[in-house]
């Protein structure tokens, strides 16, 4: 597959300490039929320098990123 063929704009980027909270924002951009890309990352916890903690980034983009189907 090769990248995303429409331009979609970044809107907001937001960053949420749960998948559920996550969850919550995509589903709401599913409902005004904007685009979403999502990813996880660790991060240092910042009550701890050895810990890492999971946070979750989801863009909210102008539309739906489409894919070439070859």
């Amino acid at each position: 597959m090769s990248d995303d063929v429409n331009t979609a704009q970044v809107l907001s980027t937001n960053i949420f300490d749960s998948a559920a909270e996550a969850i919550e924002a995509i589903a709401a951009a599913d409902v005004l039929g904007l685009g979403v890309k999502v990813s996880n990352r660790l991060v240092p916890d910042e009550e701890s320098d050895d810990t890492l903690v999971e946070e979750w980034v989801v863009e909210i983009l102008t539309s739906v990123p489409t894919v070439d189907e070859e």
